[in-house]
């Protein structure tokens, strides 16, 4: 044995018995330790409690006496304190020894006692100190560095404070509680595998002693795959057991029930080594894993957790249970299957059938807990936008007409239609979804070049400009009807979004409600309004018409001019501040993209009644070859948020409209044209006539010299040879057809006479409005399960733990959903006699003028019944005629009325945006039959 080594250690039990003594007393010195083993060198040199130790083993007391002396001779030239380690006890030394040595008598290594002074109690509990318990008090002390100021211990080291140590210092658990869902979380934080290794043989066996008390019910499984070697895949072993021993499982029909049987016994021996653990304790294992997973989707990003749901892919591929993880709701090969199952569906119902079963295919995608995260969030919309297409296609849409009621149809559908064809154009990056959506996408063009082809019969009398009903507006009576009426009660902005089509204008709409902007429309009107293109459908002829108010064909300069001399609006106008329209070079700021200063100083003011925007957002990226697909909204049509903040300050009553439409480059087809200057129209010249897909046109509202032209009424004619995004010129429904909305703000106080607030008006088709329900509950309603827990309220618990597995799986058929629909009121006005009811007049009295009206509620209850009491919001904003963003307030008027006592009758989910009715609790409630 070597006099000096440089790399040994003292054993840690003699350094946090030093430790306690340093701590006990600063200046300790020639500390005496009674340790019976020798050192792995005669003198160790070590660092304790920052003071500098030099530890020696001493075989006799004479050996004792020597490094005392020579202690006390180096004392004056070092700090350096002693420790003698030896074998003998008090009665083993002479006085002279006793006399030099700290306190005057060996010290003996007790654990607990070390133990005591390290973390400072006054007591530890008997249970604790047992003698076969003295491998707890060796744990803490071999790691006491790992908890030390991080758990309070306070005046008695109690075993439920001992075990918390332990677990933090040796297996890094840093969960707050001991439970199921807590433990899987700890699994998942670092090598857990590692550090169940590296245990000590005591904590080891004792292991699942400390996991029952937490776990009461799965601590054996618990412990069985940690020393199993499955620490670090603990989550993912949990996913896999919440597929493979579901009590739900068997009823899949296209599982193999021998295969399940064989895949379990796999599992059991695999996985925990052979034990018979039961079906009740494993389930738990895997709700609570699902349980856990949940919070996580809702609050981390899916790398965090993706590892664990790949991992329990694995497990379960390798035990041939595919099919079954299949049926997850959790699990990202559930999502996929439930994308096939709906690209299957859909492609169904293009062969002529139901459209029922892709409807509940969708919302079994819709229902999986990783639908509605962000690398899913376009495949599941764009599914959505598939769905809807199906819809409208098996409502055999109208394909003929008169120019009125094609242009009617197209404001109310034609533009959600071609929304959704541009959604779903592109494909998807599933494969079976890319596919359909391609023979859907064929479908719906070959529906549409029949309507275009059937408006290209009625252009003529567009041409002629024959009358039209008041709310479809010639693009060159726009000021003189629109525009002028309202600027005479106040300041008004003409915001014209250069090419922008009706599909365009639909998907902004949205966004126009998310930023409180309420749509306004003559009292008495019916549907919506547009304006009706000049022709050809160009910019020169149909902007510069818009904004000269007459008809003509002009430059930027020549709108101006005309804009601010236009009768109307000069009269309305104040003489120093004329009528004014700023152009694309007018509004950016030089040096930065944002709204000139200037230009926002004059919108947002209310010196100028009348003004005019013209933003090229939208017709620039037609123009271009980008691939780049680009969701209409106030960010990404340039300085469109900026305008129309600059106009809600001035209380600015918006006119949202464009000069033309556009047709989108789907597979369009090049034909030569005599004039190479129009996209999609061409001169009528000697000796050219028009194909089948064009229409020769003349009348007074074509501005061509001969007041004549040719225009391609089908969308994939083009006369350019370079293909750009999108096209406009010709005379398809989607050019002629000009969005109109007129809106104001809802933080503006100003009533505008003569108009309403309407809701954002949906076809009927965008929603499913089929009784489709899922045996399962949705996503808000399900509780957070503990199955460890103590609690006597075992009913409850269980119906929470059903609530999960039911969840698991996607059991229900398209039929079976419809047939699970809330029972059906009786044949007597029960409405009227809620109304009249004692209840409901009290309610109503103590509401006061806050409640709604009779008629009010009476429509509601009675929609709610036509909708068998579950309806989404929008539906609702339709049919009763409520502005999206005034919904919530009605809906919380008739929350009051309805919720006596705080019960949820009338209930709004704000996450699926559903409005649903408890009949059967509100008649309970209010005493009726």
């Amino acid at each position: 044995m070597s006099i000096m080594q440089a790399s040994a250690t003292l054993p840690m039990p003699v350094v946090t018995q030093l430790q306690a003594v340093f701590q006990r007393d600063a200046e300790a010195d020639c500390v005496a330790l009674v340790w019976p083993n020798p050192l792995a060198a005669l003198a160790v040199e070590q660092v304790v409690e920052g003071r500098k130790v030099r530890a020696i083993y001493c075989v006799s007391e004479l050996a004792m006496r020597e490094a005392l002396v020579k202690h006390q001779q180096d004392r004056k030239e070092t700090s350096e304190r002693l420790v003698l380690l030896s074998g003998f006890a008090e009665t083993d030394l002479a006085m002279d020894v006793l006399a030099r040595i700290w306190r005057n008598e060996p010290q003996r290594i007790s654990p607990w006692k070390t133990l005591q002074q390290l973390i400072r109690v006054r007591d530890i509990d008997p249970r604790l100190t047992r003698k076969q318990s003295r491998w707890v008090a060796e744990a803490m002390l071999n790691g006491v560095e790992r908890y030390q100021g991080k758990i309070s211990f306070g005046e008695i080291l109690d075993e439920e404070t001992a075990w918390r140590s332990i677990a933090m210092a040796h297996l890094n658990y840093q969960e707050a509680t001991l439970d199921l869902q807590s433990v899987l979380s700890w699994s998942t934080k670092g090598d857990v595998s590692a550090l169940i290794t590296a245990l000590p043989g005591d904590i080891r066996d004792n292991l699942g002693d400390w996991l029952a008390r937490g776990l009461p019910d799965t601590h054996e499984v618990v412990s069985t795959l940690l020393l199993n070697d499955q620490g670090s895949d603990l989550l993912a072993v949990a996913l896999a057991c919440s597929v493979l021993f579901s009590s739900d499982i068997e009823r899949l029909q296209a599982l193999d029930l021998t295969q399940l049987y064989i895949s379990r016994g796999i599992f059991r021996e695999r996985f925990l080594g052979g034990k018979k653990i039961e079906f009740r304790v494993l389930q738990p294992l895997g709700e609570v894993a699902v349980a856990l997973v949940r919070q996580w989707i809702g609050a981390l990003g899916f790398p965090s957790y993706a590892r664990f749901l790949s991992k329990a892919e694995q497990i379960l591929a390798s035990l041939d249970m595919q099919a079954a993880a299949e049926h997850s709701s959790l699990l990202p090969c559930g999502l996929h299957a439930r994308f096939s199952a709906f690209a299957s569906a859909l492609d169904q119902a293009l062969d002529g059938g139901d459209s029922m079963a892709a409807d509940f295919a969708l919302q079994q995608i819709e229902g999986h807990r990783l639908a509605g995260l962000d690398r899913y969030s376009e495949t599941v919309a764009r599914a959505n936008m598939a769905m809807r297409l199906l819809r409208w296609l098996k409502q055999a849409p109208n394909v003929d007409g008169t120019a009125v009621s094609l242009i009617g149809d197209y404001i109310e559908q034609g533009g959600f239609c071609d929304w959704a064809r541009t959604e779903i154009w592109a494909g998807d990056a599933e494969e079976s979804l890319s596919t359909v959506y391609q023979r859907l996408s064929q479908h719906v063009g070959r529906y549409r070049e029949r309507q275009n082809q059937a408006f290209g019969q009625q252009l003529a009398s567009i041409a002629r400009g024959d009358h039209l009903p008041a709310r479809f507006i010639p693009v060159e009576r726009g000021l003189d009807d629109l525009v002028a009426p309202l600027a005479e009660q106040g300041q008004v902005l003409l915001l014209v979004l250069d090419g922008m089509s009706e599909a365009v204008y639909r998907q902004l709409s949205s966004d126009l409600t998310r930023n409180h902007w309420l749509e306004l429309q003559p009292v008495g009107a019916q549907g919506d309004a547009c304006l009706v293109a000049a022709l050809p459908t160009v910019t020169q002829v149909s902007r510069c018409s818009l904004i000269s108010g007459a008809l003509c064909e002009g430059n930027a300069n020549d709108e101006k001019k005309a804009f601010s001399s236009h009768p109307q609006l000069k009269k309305l106008a104040s003489t120093k501040f004329p009528p004014q329209v700023f152009h694309k070079q007018d509004l950016s700021q030089p040096g930065s993209g944002s709204l000139h200063s200037s230009v926002r100083g004059v919108i947002a003011g209310t010196e100028h009644r009348v003004l005019a925007v013209v933003i090229n957002a939208i017709d620039d990226q037609l123009s271009s070859s980008s691939q780049v697909k680009v969701d209409w909204s106030f960010e990404t049509v340039a300085l469109l948020r900026h305008v129309m903040e600059a106009a809600r300050e001035a209380g600015r009553v918006v006119i949202i409209t464009s000069d033309h439409g556009h047709v989108l480059d789907h597979d369009s087809v090049y034909q030569q044209s005599a004039d190479e200057n129009g996209e999609r129209y061409q001169p009528v010249a000697p000796g050219i006539t028009p194909s089948e897909l064009e229409v020769l046109l003349s009348g007074e509202r074509v501005v061509t010299a001969n007041k004549q032209v040719i225009l391609p009424w089908s969308e994939r004619l083009r006369y350019t040879k370079s293909r750009s995004h999108g096209y406009h010129g010709g005379g398809s429904l989607q050019e002629v057809v000009i969005p109109l909305g007129v809106y104001i703000n809802a933080a503006t106080r100003q009533r505008v006479e003569g108009w309403r607030e309407v809701p954002r008006r949906l076809p009927a088709w965008w929603y499913s409005t089929k009784a489709i329900q899922s045996d399962t509950p949705s996503a808000v309603d399900e509780p957070t399960v503990s199955v460890e827990a103590p609690t006597k309220k075992a009913a409850g618990k269980k119906q929470a733990v059903a609530e999960v597995v039911e969840d698991m799986f996607g059991f229900a058929s398209p039929a079976k959903a419809l047939s699970k629909s809330a029972p059906v009121v009786g044949t007597s006005d029960w409405v009227s006699e809620l109304l009249s009811s004692p209840v409901y007049g009290q309610v109503r009295d103590r509401a006061g003028r806050t409640a709604i009206s009779d008629d009010q509620m009476q429509t509601l209850l009675r929609l709610m019944e036509k909708y068998r009491w579950q309806v989404m919001e929008a539906v609702l904003c339709s049919e009763l005629m409520i502005p999206k963003l005034r919904i919530r307030g009605f809906l919380a008027g008739a929350q009051k009325l309805l919720n006596v006592d705080g019960y949820p009758i009338l209930s709004v989910e704000r996450d699926s945006q559903t409005v649903r009715l408890n009949v059967a609790d509100l008649k309970k409630q209010f005493e009726i039959q």
